[in-house]
């Protein structure tokens, strides 16, 4: 009877709690509204002013000073700039303009999809405007209607190269479209907070468990309680005397997915049973968060612990999943030092934790320091890698290609450095890395269309060019589109084909070879010719000449350091690969050339074009535009 009077009284006092709270949030609901209709207004001006400037960030000043009518090239460039940002939420109108000589306003280009305004059209001038003008971000101090509707504008500055503003950015937002966004929020406010009152009851009493530091499906201590467990050791001088272990379940996603998050939860049990089992009283475990667990185990069990797991961690999830416990885990291992705190420890050890997740050697990381800064350089670089490209951080670099019969000046391959305070960082740091995230193929473009727009600068001033090659991860190929913007980009430029080539790695044809075959025969039909770029480094597969129709062979370095090189038959075997590469009728050229013994063999071998070293390392921009005036090698 007691136990029932309880269960009456706790009921009781949920039913309190949730018409209490529905009272609350509805009144909460209908007070906020008037709060909200404010903000939204003065949230909507920051945002704007924000937009307005990230678009004039990305305009070119010198190209939106071009711009002369609609037919041109340059206003064709800043329309479609703007309208990547036509759609976003309330933008009614997005523009640009500036003042001419006699300082009267003037459209330049206008994004409206309906009705745009002429290019040069003379516009009233509006007060709110002047600082735009004088360099600054600006903004309507009144709401301005008329016939089209109620709305405010935001206006950013336009600077060319010399940080002379050249015109404003103007975003153009509706109230009418916020208003009518504030009378549906105004209809479903009291709804909304009326069930979060509901749904938050309902979480107070399922998981109040959580709320005094216990994980409610596990039993073990959750997060919280293991940082203030951890804080206590420190305090006390113990925790040092601890090495944190960090595990995570692979492929958890996929179990939830396939057997149901029962069959997970269940799996989770196990796995924390598992764990728990055999750690002395002194040693803790909690689980962190979803499907991590936390260890702090004494310095002298670790390794014990680590060879157990090691021992009986099943293959694979679905080993795990036909009964094998515990499933298979991934794990940071970390010993903790003097000064750590617990949260710094937590930190490092989902550092070392993910590099086990991307496949460093095992599924069992322990720290070093090396790998440590190593991984957190990475990280670095993932996250300025966006503001880079902004900012104009990568470079071009020209490395000169020769014909060794007459020492001239023939092609040259397009080479991108990353300066950032005045240090390069090397493209073997964030190549590769940029690659494995799928985010190269941006690099590639900003690469392809810095080539093209210098090759059109070279040849508006009276310098002939030579062909570019540029190169292209084999990424690409998996992009239908491929072509088409290789293709769309050359064009936007006005930049001759017979000037630019696409290299691509021997490898990418192993990976993809008929979308490779589709692609080079797509450039082909343009006149831009495709090299295969690498030839002789890890798959070497001689087959490959035949079965894609590449117009150039590269030799890489390492086949080219064959010829006086120490292995045997190295000079024979260049020799052989660069007669059959002839006589399968494709063009040749070997890089990584540095000595004359190099050239004079390959004179002889009839392998004509060369790369490296003995005559040019990489040059900027300049430095290879001087060479394009003296294209003859007069002094090798």
């Amino acid at each position: 009877m007691k136990k029932k009077r309880r269960v009456l009284i706790k009921n009781k006092t949920a039913g309190y709690i949730l018409a209490g709270s529905l009272l609350l949030f509805l009144v909460m609901g209908i007070t906020t509204y008037y709060k909200i209709s404010d903000l939204m207004i003065d949230h909507s001006k920051q945002s704007s002013m924000s937009l307005a400037q990230t678009i004039a960030a990305e305009i070119d000043g010198d190209v939106m000073a071009a711009v002369t009518s609609n037919d041109s090239p340059e206003y064709k460039e800043v329309l479609d700039l703007l309208s990547k940002y036509r759609d976003y939420a309330y933008i009614k109108y997005i523009y640009t303009m500036r003042l001419d000589e006699n300082a009267v306003l003037r459209f330049i280009v206008d994004a409206d999809t309906d009705d745009p305004v002429a290019c040069n059209t003379e516009y009233e001038w509006i007060e709110d405007m002047r600082p735009a003008f004088e360099g600054q971000v600006s903004c309507d101090e009144r709401v301005t209607s008329d016939e089209w509707g109620s709305y405010y504008s935001a206006y950013a500055p336009v600077f060319d190269k010399n940080k002379n503003v050249v015109g404003i950015v103007g975003v153009d937002v509706s109230i009418d479209d916020i208003n009518a966004y504030l009378s549906k929020l105004l209809r479903t406010l009291i709804i909304i907070f009326s069930g979060t009152a509901f749904v938050a009851v309902v979480l107070f009493l399922l998981f109040s468990a959580e709320l005094t530091g216990w994980d409610s499906l596990t039993g073990l201590m959750n997060y919280e309680m293991l940082v203030k467990t951890g804080n206590r050791l420190r305090k006390n001088g113990e925790l040092e005397k601890y090495t944190a272990i960090l595990v995570n379940v692979k492929g958890f996603k996929y179990i939830n997915r396939q057997f149901g998050y029962d069959f997970g939860n269940e799996m989770l049990k196990e796995l924390s049973e598992y764990l728990k089992a055999g750690l002395d009283r002194m040693e803790i475990i909690s689980r962190t968060g979803n499907d991590n667990f936390c260890l702090l185990l004494l310095n002298e069990h670790t390794n014990d612990f680590v060879d157990r797991l090691k021992r009986s961690n099943p293959a694979s999830v679905e080993k795990a999943v036909a009964g094998q416990l515990p499933v298979p885990v991934r794990c940071g291992v970390y010993k903790i030092g003097k000064d750590d705190s617990i949260e710094q420890v937590m930190g490092i050890c989902t550092v070392v934790m993910n590099a086990a997740r991307k496949g460093r050697g095992s599924d069992i990381v322990f720290y070093n320091k090396e790998m440590y800064e190593s991984i957190l350089q990475e990280g670095d670089i993932l996250t300025e890698y966006k503001k880079a490209i902004r900012n104009g951080e990568f470079k071009v670099y020209y490395q000169p290609k020769v014909d060794i019969i007459n020492n001239t000046l023939c092609g040259a391959e397009a080479l991108v450095r990353w300066q950032r305070d005045g240090k390069v960082i090397s493209p073997g740091l964030f190549i590769p890395l940029l690659e494995n995230e799928g985010l190269i193929t941006e690099l590639d473009f900003y690469v392809f269309e810095t080539v093209c727009n210098d090759i059109r600068l070279w040849k508006s001033q009276g310098i002939k060019p030579v062909p570019i090659s540029s190169n292209f991860s084999k990424v690409h190929l998996s992009d239908p589109e491929f072509a088409n913007k290789v293709v769309s980009t050359a064009d936007k430029w006005s930049t001759d084909h017979d000037y630019l080539e696409v290299e691509m790695t021997e490898s990418s044809g192993y990976q993809n070879i008929d979308a490779l075959n589709e692609f080079i025969e797509s450039m082909s039909e343009t006149g831009i010719r495709v090299d295969m770029d690498d030839f002789g480094t890890g798959y070497s597969s001689l087959s490959l000449l035949g079965d894609v129709a590449m117009n150039t062979i590269k030799i890489d370095k390492s086949f080219v350091d064959r010829i006086f090189g120490e292995k045997e038959n190295g000079a024979k075997l260049v020799q052989n690969v660069i007669r059959m590469i002839h006589d399968l009728d494709r063009d040749i050229i070997c890089e990584g050339v540095e000595t004359v013994e190099q050239v004079e063999f390959l004179k002889k071998t009839e392998c004509r074009r060369v790369q490296g070293y003995f005559f040019d390392k990489p040059l900027e921009h300049d430095e290879f535009t001087e060479r394009l005036k003296e294209p003859v090698y007069a002094n090798v």
